[in-house]
Formats: structure tokens, sequence, C-alpha cells
């Protein structure tokens, strides 16, 4: 009966392990603003100069959900940096992580990520090629921080950060932007989102604004209640798509370990981008 029963586990987690093994990533540090900096990098399995993604985690943290995401960049072919903005720290719950995103100053968050930028374009790294900021809640908003300060960045994705919503606010960008938001955010607004599009229209920008209908804050995070697997599926679709038409067309990569199919793409509307 164990034997039946471990046999049952093993066929009921391998594809959820499958999903979630952890790519050859390791903890770097780099000076950025006068201080040490932590960050994960996850490379792919072959040499090579290649594009490269920072990734600016969300309040909680740099946690599991954010190796993860850097992992699945990393077996796309890209090189990704995730930096710690909390100096090691997690948010346990809700109250601390609020506490830490209210007291992390946005300068210091976009030396450190422009640290990261820079740590991408040393040895080993992605060298000259081109470089994306990908930022999730709380980093999504200093993901924009960073491109309105000039980052030598080519492309910019924010998913469900808080955004400038006037064009004077938003003309110094200079790369193309995607901007990932849902209608049931009260966290950021869909009314939001729509005035950073406007914004972004009327300021004469490359951007495309996704609004999904019935998706709250951080449907892409995978650890919280509100994620939405088959949206999700789409938004990642959808971004790497994008960042294959601003970054480049990537080096094959030799034949590994597939992950699972994707949950599929849901038929739920969205509205259609506007710009």
């Amino acid at each position: 009966m164990r034997v039946r029963l471990a046999a049952a586990l093993v066929l009921v987690l391998a594809p959820w392990c499958a999903a979630h093994v952890r790519a050859a990533g390791e903890t770097v540090s780099y000076e950025a603003g006068g201080e040490k900096v932590r960050a994960y990098v996850a490379k792919p399995a072959e040499p090579g100069a290649r594009p490269g993604i920072v990734i600016v985690h969300h309040f909680w943290g740099l946690d599991t959900h954010t190796l993860d995401v850097a992992d699945r960049f990393a077996r796309l072919g890209y090189v990704a940096v995730a930096p710690d903005l909390y100096r090691g720290r997690l948010g346990a719950d809700f109250g601390l992580a609020q506490e830490m995103m209210l007291k992390l100053d946005e300068a210091r968050a976009v030396a450190i990520v422009k640290g990261a930028i820079a740590y991408l374009r040393g040895p080993g790294g992605a060298g000259p090629r081109p470089v994306a900021l990908v930022g999730f809640g709380m980093g999504g908003r200093v993901a924009l921080a960073t491109a309105l300060q000039a980052a030598d960045v080519q492309a910019l994705v924010i998913f469900y950060g808080h955004v400038e919503t006037t064009p004077e606010a938003v003309l110094p960008i200079k790369v193309p932007v995607l901007g990932v938001f849902g209608t049931d955010d009260r966290v950021v607004p869909a009314a939001e989102a729509k005035q950073f599009e406007a914004a972004l229209k009327t300021a004469g920008k490359e951007a495309t604004i996704i609004i999904y209908r019935g998706v709250a804050h951080a449907f892409f995070d995978d650890t919280r209640p509100d994620h939405d697997p088959q949206l999700s599926t789409d938004a990642w679709a959808r971004t790497t798509d994008y960042l294959a038409t601003t970054l480049g067309p990537l080096q094959p990569q030799q034949p590994g370990p597939a992950p699972p199919p994707p949950a599929g793409v849901s038929s739920r509307p969205v509205d259609p981008p506007g710009l």
C-alpha cells in the first residue's frame, strides 16, 4: 500500500516539480549607490552573448516567485538578474511587506536597478546586447522610475505597478513599453492604467497596454490567492513575444527537458491595446 501511495504521489507531483525546477542560478553581489547589493542571476545552459533582463521584485521581496520568473527567462535564452531591494528580508506577512515597501527609497531602488543593468553588461553577462526591465507590482513602479531616468535599456515591461498619468510625466521614456493590468485590481485601478495609456499615446510613445478583465492585483503570481493560471499563460506569451520583438532574436538552445505544457489561454476577453 505504501509503495502504491508513493508511486501515486510521484505521478501527481511530477508536473508541479518540473514547473518549479530551479535553473542553474546563483547569488551574486555588486556595488550600487555606495552599498553592496545581493542579486539572483539565472543564465541559459548554452554560453554566449545574450540579451539581458532585470527583474524588479514585488513588495514581498526577492521570493521564490521572483526566482522562478528569472529561471523561466533563462530557460528561454536570456541572462536574468533579480536584485534584492530589501537587503535580504522577505515580507512574511502583508503588514511586514507593506512596511518594507513604504520604507524603500525610490532613488536608492533606481540606483540598485541601474547597478543590475551595469552588472548584466559586465563580463559574463549580456555584454553589449540589449537589456529589458521587467517589474511586478512595486517593482513595476521602480522599473518605470528607472526608465524615466534615462537608464540604458531597450524595453520596459510593467506588471500592475503604479504608473504616471500625464503626457509630461512620461515624456522622458525612450523605450517601447508593455503594461499588464487587471480590471479588478484594487491596488492599481484600471482607470490609472487607462490614463497611463492615454498619456503615452499623447506623448507619442511606443506602447501596448493590456487590461485583463476579471483579474485582481498580482494575478500572475502563482503563490498568491488571486493567481489566474490561464491569463498568466497569456500574459507570459505576450511578454515573451514583446521581448523577442524589442530585444531581437535569441540564440538557439540545445534540446533539454521541456517544461509542462501551459494550462491554455483563456478565451475571456481583454481590453484591446489602444496604442
